[in-house]
């Protein structure tokens, strides 16, 4: 009993240190202002490498291209048109992109929370 106790917690911590966030800047109306304008910038988290999201980009050009910087880590995401099917597939790259949850106007949303409530 011990050692499966020991098991749950390792398994916990080392999903919880793998749990990657990134940050929007600014609040509500700033964000929708930046939709109108057909972009979204995040600031990816301090270990991402310009491979990474470039990799992860590389999959979603018919909806949006990817600006990375690798110094600021601010990833500016440039959408192709408004299709709704854009907004939902900034979900999937920032999954493949290695991360889970987004900060932002100092909360933190699941990537699929922070799709209902902003990008949806």
């Amino acid at each position: 009993m011990k050692k499966l106790f020991t098991l749950i917690i390792t398994i916990a911590f080392a999903t919880i240190s793998f749990a990657q966030t990134a940050n929007v800047e600014g609040n509500k109306d700033s964000l929708e202002k930046k939709l109108a304008d057909n972009y979204v910038e995040f600031l990816m988290p301090k270990d991402t490498k310009t491979e990474e999201v470039e990799k992860s980009a590389q999959y979603y050009t018919e909806y949006f291209t990817v600006e990375f910087d690798e110094v600021s880590k601010k990833a500016k995401i440039k959408l192709i048109d408004m299709d709704p099917m854009a907004r939902r597939v900034i979900t999937r790259f920032l999954l493949s992109a290695g991360v889970r949850t987004i900060n932002f106007d100092n909360q933190d949303y699941t990537i699929m929370e922070f799709y209902s409530n902003f990008l949806e």
